[in-house]
């Protein structure tokens, strides 16, 4: 997905790169309108990829349904790393085959600003030689083919691990953030900084489920005592 994207000739060069790729799901948060500008040119032998763009208001809707959020930039997020893009693949293959992971790449100016590097599962820089930052449509193709060389499947203590989407994990933070407060807890807001990596870090369903189970009996508790 595309956050924010200003050159619309980029947008319709990242529409060809994902027809190189043999992929079609892609959003743009937002940022410049494609039709009837140069995007129709840059992108005129993957029009169909151009016309499958999801436009969308947040990054929440266009990471609707996905468990895992990899973003892509020069800057390190607060308390996050940047990861390497050829040690991508041997983070990601633990994933397994349920997982429903999103490439974010920011603005051509400025990148991912603070809050959505928040939101990554993983932060993940392309290595430069000089010039760190790359041409939007140019970090797109490198990153696809970094992602898909030499793929393989995931290892067996992987298969069958069902992932909690983002949309889930956020709404366990916020419920967690609103027990806390209900029950006054001191230095709830020293806690934000730890639920947003809670909403933004990969999680099994079975976690998630088990976690709404504790929130819910605290819950009760806090209400029959109270």
């Amino acid at each position: 997905m595309l956050v924010e994207p200003q050159n619309a000739a980029n947008v319709g060069f990242v529409a060809r790169v994902l027809a190189n790729f043999g992929l079609c799901d892609w959003a743009l948060v937002r940022g410049v309108e494609w039709r009837g500008s140069e995007a129709e040119r840059t992108g005129a032998m993957a029009r169909e990829r151009l016309e499958a763009a999801r436009r969308v208001d947040s990054l929440e809707q266009a990471a609707a349904g996905c468990t895992h959020l990899v973003g892509f930039s020069a800057r390190p997020g607060r308390h996050r790393r940047l990861l390497a893009l050829p040690a991508l693949r041997a983070e990601v293959e633990p994933w397994g085959p349920e997982a429903r992971p999103a490439l974010i790449f920011g603005r051509e100016d400025r990148g991912l600003d603070a809050a959505e590097t928040e939101r990554c599962s993983l932060l993940v820089t392309i290595p430069a030689a000089e010039l760190a930052s790359f041409n939007l449509s140019h970090a797109v193709a490198v990153a696809l083919y970094e992602w898909f060389r030499g793929s393989a499947a995931p290892p067996p203590a992987a298969q069958g691990v069902s992932w909690a989407p983002a949309k889930e994990r956020e709404r366990l933070a916020a419920r967690t953030r609103a027990e806390l407060e209900a029950a006054s807890f001191p230095g709830t807001g020293e806690l934000e900084g730890t639920l947003r990596r809670l909403a933004a870090r990969p999680m099994e369903a079975r976690d998630l489920r088990v976690l709404e189970k504790v929130l819910r009996h605290a819950q009760y508790l806090r209400e029959r005592h109270g």
